[in-house]
């Protein structure tokens, strides 16, 4: 079988473990370049002997590209020329899929490529590829779920009686939330999620403008209270919002970086799919499957429509 030469665009903390995945995993990929903004700039995680690291728009000359940099303007370009050259683009990247999904979808499908982004929602826990199940059926009703640790976190933290900046502080000293936490606590995180998982569930790109997003900026909590931000979509209504829920609703039980989701079919019956949401090594999981998909024959493309 002949080896996928891999163009890898990012080399954080997530595109060194991909970059070592390939390079130690089971599958016959390797990679024929890392792509960095900056190719002169040194790097705290060293990169591999022997593989040319070069600009993102030098990388595209491949047999698949990976892309790990986050962002969307750049990231934007990079796909669009790599879907019309007809060649595999595999991301993690939801703020991309969120906002230019559609436009995405429609370049794999008019030239013969494919567009795979399962650790774009869930990390390593397999939440559009059970919502891509069940959107087989054309039965599913609801999605509903906790998708953002970071929110999880500070939420159950101002439910045992702290406030709102005594529960962030202790989120970022624990890891679980960024020096800034905008994206989050402002709960564009989730909606991006939702969007992505929605356009999945329903066969048609749903932008994140079309959520209905409320944060938990400014919120308060009474103690034994429980407060999740909730990302909850029908196919008529997306919505996120801080929502108190029962103490025995599942939703209540999902605590640190556990994320939760919950499929309702219109027959009454709830799927649901929880696991880590955040991490390198879950994250990087899910691109080396979807990579293995690459490496099987597959062609799959992430929105059935892209309108």
């Amino acid at each position: 079988m002949q080896r996928l030469r891999i163009g890898l665009i990012g080399w954080g903390t997530m595109g060194a473990a991909f970059g070592e995945l390939v390079q130690d995993g089971p599958l016959p990929i390797s990679l024929a370049a890392i792509a960095v903004r900056d190719p002169a700039r040194a790097r705290a995680i060293p990169m591999p002997d022997g593989v040319d690291v070069v600009r993102p728009d030098e990388a595209l000359d491949v047999d698949v590209v990976v892309e790990l940099a986050g962002g969307v303007e750049g990231p934007l370009t990079w796909a669009r020329a790599t879907l019309e050259r007809g060649t595999p683009y595999v991301t993690a990247n939801k703020a991309l899929l969120a906002t230019h999904g559609g436009e995405l979808a429609g370049l794999a499908r008019t030239n013969g490529a494919a567009l795979l982004a399962s650790a774009s929602v869930g990390g390593g826990t397999p939440m559009i590829e059970m919502t891509t199940h069940l959107a087989a059926t054309g039965r599913i009703e609801r999605l509903r779920g906790a998708v953002n640790a970071t929110t999880t976190y500070i939420l159950s933290a101002m439910g045992e009686g702290r406030s709102y900046d005594e529960a962030l502080a202790a989120a970022q000293a624990a890891g679980y939330a960024e020096a800034d936490p905008s994206l989050d606590v402002d709960g564009r995180d989730a909606a991006q999620k939702l969007a992505i998982l929605a356009s999945v569930a329903w066969g048609r790109w749903r932008p994140e403008a079309d959520v209905s997003t409320t944060g938990i900026v400014g919120l308060e909590v009474q103690p034994g209270e429980t407060v999740r931000l909730v990302a909850d979509a029908t196919p008529d209504r997306l919505r996120v919002a801080p929502i108190p829920v029962d103490p025995e609703d599942p939703l209540a039980r999902v605590t640190g970086v556990e994320n939760l989701l919950e499929i309702t079919m219109r027959d009454g019956s709830i799927f649901r799919v929880s696991g880590p949401g955040a991490g390198g090594p879950a994250c990087v999981t899910a691109v080396y499957a979807d990579v293995a998909r690459l490496v099987a024959g597959e062609r799959p493309i992430l929105f059935r429509s892209a309108s």
